[in-house]
């Protein structure tokens, strides 16, 4: 049996199939992270979800897999690049793109605010822009890895930079935090996460730093003796999609997406805050917390201007050089 179809719906579907966009109908994105079920990609994943299904009226879900069920950080990155996997909140992709990671040194965020606010701005919007076209990748929003990381120590309290000077404290080995160890004088040890509680406890590195989270969950305040809120680095994670998750969606599911987007990096600093108070409540009785008050902050400043920049640039070259001084300067 023939089917008669007439020919000029069939060219309109035609030109829809081809395009990507129209008659996208509803849509099932699968959306991976390494997070555990308690976890800031968690939380982010799940607001997104919400507000992307609530602003498209149902026609685009995500699905989430976490805990690193479809690969690690690096797989889903390449999974997003390469368009089998639909969706990711991961890191700065600089296995990828290495000048994105000079976006989380030490010191280079003085607030979860300047952050924020850089980020929302003309020059965070061309940053993303450049991110973009170099990752291959549709950039949704940024937001920050809970809130910042925070030093913590045996035998020494830390509120200067001089604190920290031959100091042997544990670093992830990634050139942004060597450099800015190295310029206060510490020395940067890297030890895998999942052996620093025992590397502490017997004295391999006297120290190491972490988002609350983190050191909260791992139970590093049973074997540090304080918790010094430095600010030191902010870990961006990029929320992104595959370009050809995004070409499935009709021009009303993209600008659901994006307004789903906007929101999440408007409200999840504030829950991060929330979330890192609480976790700060918590242990206040087992660690000594060294609150921003009683730190030398301009100290920690001025050694990131004198040294850190210049090496940080050195590093990472002229791609991200730009970028750290619109963010310094967005202060």
């Amino acid at each position: 049996m023939r089917i008669l179809v007439n020919p000029v719906f069939g060219a309109l579907l035609a030109s829809a199939l081809m395009a990507g966009t129209a008659l996208a109908g509803n849509v099932t994105l699968r959306l991976g992270h390494v997070g555990a079920p308690v976890s800031p990609q968690q939380t982010i994943a799940d607001l997104f979800a919400q507000k992307v299904q609530d602003y498209s009226a149902g026609s685009v879900k995500l699905q989430i897999f976490n805990s690193s069920t479809l690969g690690n950080e690096r797989q889903l990155q390449d999974g997003v690049r390469s368009g089998t996997l639909d969706m990711t909140v991961a890191g700065t992709f600089s296995y990828f793109v290495p000048w994105a990671g000079a976006l989380e040194a030490p010191m280079l965020y003085s607030s979860l605010d300047h952050f924020t606010n850089f980020f929302s701005s003309d020059k965070g919007k061309a940053l993303m822009e450049a991110f973009e076209q170099d990752a291959g990748v549709k950039t949704l929003f940024v937001v920050p890895h809970g809130g910042f990381r925070y030093i913590t120590m045996n035998d020494v309290e830390v509120k200067s930079p001089s604190d920290l000077k031959g100091v042997k404290i544990r670093n992830p080995n990634v050139p942004s935090f060597n450099i800015m160890a190295e310029a206060v004088g510490a020395i940067p040890t890297p030890i895998d996460f999942s052996e620093l509680y025992v590397a502490l406890q017997r004295g391999v590195v006297q120290g190491q730093h972490n988002p609350v989270g983190n050191i909260v969950g791992a139970r590093l305040y049973e074997v540090q003796d304080s918790l010094s809120m430095v600010p030191w680095g902010i870990s961006p994670h990029m929320v992104s999609m595959s370009t050809r998750a995004w070409e499935k969606l009709d021009k009303d599911q993209q600008d659901a997406v994006t307004r789903a987007a906007s929101e999440v990096a408007t409200e999840y600093p504030s829950i991060a805050v929330q979330d890192e108070e609480k976790l700060l409540d918590q242990i206040k009785d087992q660690i000594t917390l060294i609150k921003p008050d009683d730190i030398d902050l301009d100290a920690f400043l001025a050694v990131f201007r004198e040294k850190g920049l210049s090496a940080l640039k050195s590093e990472y070259g002229d791609a991200a050089g730009k970028w750290l001084d619109a963010i310094d300067a967005a202060r």
